[in-house]
């Protein structure tokens, strides 16, 4: 199993470089077309879906304009 993700890992890694060709890719890898297809659509499926996760509420505040403890004078306990 760890073989195939190792895989996966390097198909996604050549189509975010986007020097290759689906069939390209699918030749090195040896593997058919539409499973690099597969893998693309994967990819922009969970990049459609991407949602920030703030775990600092300082930064869902500065990305909604509100700043951040920063910006106005405050860097913490000292």
């Amino acid at each position: 199993m760890g073989a195939l993700k190792d895989v996966i890992f390097d198909i996604q890694d050549e189509l975010n470089s986007g020097d290759l060709s689906f069939a390209e890719i699918a030749e090195r890898y040896d593997v058919p077309q539409s499973t690099v297809e597969e893998i693309f659509a994967l990819m922009m499926e969970q990049e459609e879906d991407y949602e920030p996760d703030y775990e600092d509420d300082g930064d869902a505040l500065a990305s909604a304009g509100f700043g951040t403890d920063e910006d106005y004078g405050y860097y913490g306990d000292e």
